[in-house]
């Protein structure tokens, strides 16, 4: 029975499936799985036996789907999972794409078919949103047990943090290996082309960074009673400095500027962009550690935008009840105000110095940190620290000490990763 069943098995071929995905990566550990004893656990000194770090219910975003996915086809039914953009901890996606070959499935008297990509999708979603803490040594599992609740409850705010949204079989094309050896025999170590890979045709992506900027106004008295309001019968202080923390705190960068109704210089950010568009060497933009032969890149485009955070034009939690007073304004407006208004509307609360900028970045390929080192470059800029033509003169340093320091992960989307004419 054995036997007969491991040899169904491997008669039954793999199908290459291409996968979009969504996450928000404030607790998560990455796209890329850290193995078993990096994440999901709490991590040890070799020597001392102390805590390092505590990860308990904390994954990466293909350690997550590798469990899913074993629960979905079987563990041996899946293999060579590999993602299109590889983010870091903290960094979200609205769309990453990543590959999986999957055996077809069995069923019991009808003949063996591959997996249908939508039931892929719903079952994947299903899993991803059900998976139990999976802790991978014995220490963790005692620590668990006596914090049982604690870490119930970290747990649970992972369940909806990752998001399968679309699924197709991948084409049946083949890429070139450029280190094909002709005067070697043609075999797994020396093909001579290779099936789709998610990673090598990906043809676009498109990051976006955002950034909470507010500073204090000439008007601000920083809380504190003075012999000209002593008279008031309330003295408050308000400022934009806390405003929307709740609702951004891991999706944006925050800066607060307390040198008085200083901004961010939205058109020198992007007088310094320019310098960022085409195909340059970016050894200056080079995190550590990156792995690219090359440091040359050609990027597509740069693009800073502002907006008052909340405003009447945006979108957010605020963006109906500006459109029911703006409604309610052209009403009155029409009429002529010949009539008092129908009620009063809720005034809101949205600071005038709290903004929304926006950085966009598009290009076929990225070095390692180099999106998170220019925002940081051109929020310098925006800050007076430095003038656009310096993004020139840093660039043609080529070295990474000349430029400003990393922008947090936290502020950092990847918005989309194409793959040529192949829609999924």
């Amino acid at each position: 029975m054995f036997v007969a069943t491991a040899h169904l098995a491997s008669t039954r071929a793999f199908t290459r499936y291409a996968f979009a995905v969504q996450y928000l990566g404030g607790n998560l550990l990455g796209f890329s799985y850290q193995g078993r004893k990096g994440e999901n656990c709490i991590v040890y000194e070799k020597h001392s036996g102390q805590v390092q770090s505590d990860l308990r219910g904390i994954e990466s975003v293909e350690g997550r789907i590798r469990r899913a996915l074993g629960q979905l086809v079987g563990l041996d039914n899946y293999r060579n999972i590999k993602v299109s953009s590889r983010t870091d901890r903290g960094v979200h996606a609205w769309r990453n794409t990543f590959q999986a070959d999957i055996r077809p499935r069995l069923a019991t008297n009808q003949p063996i078919k591959a997996w249908c990509p939508k039931n892929l999708v719903h079952g994947l979603n299903f899993h991803l949103a059900r998976l139990p803490s999976n802790l991978t040594n014995e220490h963790a599992q005692n620590e668990m047990n006596a914090n049982h609740q604690d870490g119930r409850r970290r747990q649970q705010s992972l369940k909806n943090d990752i998001c399968v949204v679309s699924s197709a079989i991948a084409p049946a094309t083949t890429i070139p290996n450029i280190h094909f050896d002709p005067n070697l025999p043609e075999n797994e170590d020396n093909p001579k082309n290779f099936p789709w890979d998610v990673r090598f045709t990906a043809s676009r992506r498109t990051y976006a960074y955002q950034i909470l900027h507010s500073y204090d106004t000439s008007d601000d008295d920083g809380g504190l009673q003075s012999q000209d309001n002593l008279h008031r019968k309330t003295t408050y202080h308000t400022t934009s400095c806390y405003q929307a923390q709740p609702f951004e705190h891991d999706r944006v960068w925050r800066i607060h500027e307390t040198e008085r109704n200083k901004r961010l210089d939205i058109n020198a950010m992007i007088d310094g962009c320019k310098h960022f568009v085409g195909t340059h060497d970016f050894t200056s933009f080079r995190g550590k550690g990156c792995q690219r032969s090359s440091p040359i890149v050609t990027l597509e485009d740069v693009w800073v935008g502002q907006e008052r955070y909340h405003d009447n034009c945006s979108g957010g939690i605020l963006s109906g009840v500006w459109r029911r007073k703006l409604e309610e304004e052209e009403k009155n407006g029409r009429d002529g105000y010949a009539s008092p208004p129908r009620m009063n509307l809720p005034s809101l609360h949205t600071p005038k110095t709290l903004f929304l900028t926006t950085i966009v970045i598009t290009g076929k390929s990225f070095l390692y940190h180099q999106v998170r080192n220019i925002v940081a470059c051109l929020v310098d800029v925006g800050r007076g620290r430095l003038k656009p033509h310096n993004v020139k003169e840093i660039l043609e340093k080529k070295d990474r000490g000349r430029a400003p320091g990393m922008a947090p992960a936290k502020g950092l989307f990847l918005v989309d990763v194409e793959h040529g004419d192949f829609r999924f």
